[in-house]
Order: C-alpha cells, then sequence, then structure tokens
C-alpha cells in the first residue's frame, strides 16, 4: 500500500505572486482633525475647542479600545514594519497653535496617545521673530516644532509656507485657466522654502502634508509625491480604508472636532460611516 506524502512549503509572498498589501487584510483608520484649545469661552466655535473636550475625547478613545498611532507608524505599515493595533487611530492638529503645546501635549502623554501638528512656515517664521508664548493666542516658533518633534509625543509635518490663504486660490488648490507648469513652479516654489526653513532650524519635519482647508486639485497630489512627500491629509470626513499600498496615503480623510457636542455624539461619526 503506497503512502502519500504531503509536503507544506512555506514560501516567500513574492513567489506566491502577492504583494505585502495583498497579504494583509484591510485596516479601517478613522482620523480626527483638532485646531485651536482654548481656555476663553468665548473663542470655542467650530474650530476651537475647550481643554475638557479635549481631555474627555481622549479619555473616550481610551475606554473604547482606540490606540493612537504616529504617522511614522503609518508609513512603517506600508512597508511591512509596523503591526498595527486591533482598533487604530490618528490625532491631528492643524495651524500649529501654541495650544497644541502647552494645553493638548500634556494630555497626549497622559493618556498614554501620541500625535501629529501640521505647521505653517511663514506663521512659524514670524512667531519666531516676535518671541510671543501666549497659549491662548501665539503659534508655535521654529524652536517650538523643533523641541516637541524631539519630545516625541507630537510629530511636526508641513502645512504649507504660506498657502494657507482664502484668497484668489483657495490653499494649495489650482487656478481656473492656470498651465499645469505654472501651478507646479508656484506649488514647488513653496514647498521649497518651507523645507529649507525647516533645515536652517534644525525642526525635524515628517515627510508629510495637511492641505490648507483641505483644498487641493488632481495635480496636487502628482506634485507633492514628486517633491517627496509620502502622505497628504484632507478634510474630508470619511473613514480611511487601507490595504498597506503606499498611494492610499495621499487622500487620508480626517472629521473635523467642533465644540459644543460631547465626545459620545462626536464620535458616533466613526461608527456611522463605517
Amino acid at each position: 500500500m503506497l503512502r502519500r506524502i504531503f509536503v507544506f512549503l512555506v514560501l516567500p509572498l513574492t513567489l506566491l505572486g502577492m504583494s505585502h498589501a495583498e497579504a494583509q487584510e484591510t485596516v479601517k483608520l478613522p482620523i480626527v482633525m483638532y485646531h485651536h484649545i482654548s481656555h476663553n469661552p468665548d473663542r470655542w466655535n467650530d474650530y476651537v475647542i475647550s481643554e475638557a473636550e479635549f481631555e474627555s475625547d481622549l479619555k473616550w478613545l481610551a475606554q473604547n479600545g482606540y490606540e493612537s498611532i504616529s504617522v511614522t507608524d503609518l508609513l512603517a505599515w506600508t512597508e511591512g514594519k509596523f503591526t498595527m493595533p486591533e482598533k487604530p487611530c490618528m490625532i491631528t492638529f492643524d495651524d500649529g497653535f501654541e495650544s497644541t503645546a502647552a494645553y493638548a501635549e500634556p494630555l497626549l502623554q497622559e493618556y498614554g496617545f501620541c500625535a501629529v501638528v501640521a505647521v505653517i512656515g511663514s506663521v512659524c517664521e514670524k512667531f519666531s521673530a516676535l518671541n510671543e508664548h501666549d497659549p491662548e493666542l501665539s503659534n508655535l516658533s521654529w524652536e517650538d516644532a523643533k523641541a516637541m518633534a524631539q519630545r516625541g509625543v507630537i510629530e511636526v509635518q508641513c502645512h504649507t509656507w504660506d498657502m494657507h490663504q482664502m484668497g484668489q486660490r483657495l490653499g494649495c488648490r489650482k487656478l481656473a485657466g492656470e498651465s499645469e507648469q505654472q501651478y507646479r513652479y508656484i506649488l514647488s516654489q513653496d514647498l521649497s522654502r518651507f523645507l529649507a526653513r525647516c533645515r536652517i532650524h534644525e525642526a525635524e519635519i515628517i515627510p508629510t502634508i495637511a492641505f490648507p482647508y483641505g483644498a487641493y486639485s488632481r495635480e496636487t497630489i502628482a506634485a507633492v509625491r514628486d517633491f517627496g512627500f509620502r502622505a497628504a491629509f484632507t478634510c474630508t470626513e470619511e473613514i480611511n480604508y487601507l490595504t498597506g499600498e503606499a498611494d492610499e496615503l495621499y487622500l487620508l480623510g480626517r472629521y473635523n472636532r467642533v465644540h459644543g457636542i460631547c465626545s459620545e455624539n462626536f464620535f458616533k461619526k466613526w461608527q456611522e460611516n463605517s
């Protein structure tokens, strides 16, 4: 009687014809977007919340099993060098207000979370010259951004040099009638200046960008990719479903945290839109 011998081989993914992304399950990554935190109730609005609201959010996330990942973690995951937690989330801040360092960072550290802040280069330059440090009114200087990145709780990313404007051009969006060559030149000049000042001030910036006002054009994505940026954050309120492909990171959606809604009701959006 013949015996059949079955040999099971463990083959590398490449030999099986599978990419790293194909070997992974789809990951659901919700991202929350904050701007300014203030102790002054007169300032609370759709882009300014209280410190108590921010702490309540962190408590809710912790109690509901969420673990924050850094942008560095996300980039490493696409390379197979990081394992996602069971319920990952990301915490982001736009505009680089000093309240991010004064109010948010200590609470993030207390609750074991991490975050990323997008700074506007021209504004960092302005407050470096002013040397003002009022969490209610000031923005981060280059020295503040450098120190924050070194502490490691909050990473620092690009929010452009000076395209955080709502004039003729909205943020990074291409103008009607503007040639692609003209547009690329203007965007490249802005990003080059931002990165040059980062180098001068030795501020460690991760290779990612948050589009001002979430405004961008089809040409924007190609331009920032060619410029070396590996991910881009929008203001589109949607959950991100990621498989590990690097190109998926150029239109990351985020939910803007407004004042006046409890944490439970705000984060319901994550369940309702998943």
